[in-house]
């Protein structure tokens, strides 16, 4: 007599499960098709030239650093570090630099150029510094350096011209609570460092070889 309660039971254990298992898939699914849409997204990674097909002389010579630029997501996001001022500002805001002077030396020659990114960040120290000092308190010349880095952060904006839709009005954001912004596409910055450091330790090296002084190795 408990045959059709049992048979109810089956039926409604097996309809569960498979509810379960449709919802599982049409998630999954879901999450398929949002990374599919992520990648489709996604410009594809830049290879460089090889070094040795330029001379490095005049115009001869890659525009852009000589890396594999991959593609990244990074969440704008506000963070406890890199403050204005303080005891740790100086030495957090000296993290952003590459080893060494910031420049980078190519080819055979070891011909020395600037690279846009660390010349951007280099900036911002330095507007960083002028907050903290006061602008009264700089030298006239800091005064000029410190105009041409606003107006090369102006036309840097521009020129990436990153169009990412942040929701919301930021004026009137909780940015103690709503801690985390926009997804953005850039470039992958961490093979920017490391050539950058690699690069470093070979003109060490040229410049040792070749009896080049310190105060002299900046062109």
């Amino acid at each position: 007599m408990r045959k059709p309660t049992v048979d109810v039971l089956a039926v409604g254990a097996l309809l569960c499960v498979s509810l379960y298992l449709t919802w599982t898939l049409f998630s999954f699914a879901r999450e398929v098709d949002q990374l599919l849409l992520l990648e489709a997204n996604m410009p594809a990674a830049r290879s460089p030239k090889p070094t040795d097909s330029w001379s490095w002389i005049g115009n001869d010579h890659p525009v852009r650093l000589p890396i594999e630029e991959r593609p990244v997501k990074m969440i704008v996001q506000e963070s406890t570090h890199f403050p204005l001022s303080g005891p740790e500002a100086k030495d957090e805001w000296l993290w952003t630099a590459t080893v060494g002077d910031g420049h980078v030396r190519l080819g055979k020659d070891m011909r020395m150029f600037a690279v846009a990114m660390f010349h951007q960040l280099h900036c911002l120290r330095g507007v960083r510094n002028a907050l903290e000092k006061g602008w009264k308190n700089l030298h006239p010349a800091r005064k000029g350096h410190i105009n041409h880095c606003f107006n090369y952060l102006r036309q840097w904006a521009l020129c990436s011209a990153d169009v990412t839709l942040e929701p919301g009005d930021f004026m009137t954001r909780n940015f103690t609570v709503e801690r985390a912004g926009a997804t953005h596409t850039c470039v992958d910055w961490i093979p920017a460092y490391d050539f950058m450091r690699d690069q470093w330790r070979a003109w060490e090296k040229f410049r040792d070889e070749h009896n080049i002084p310190i105060h002299d190795d900046v062109t």
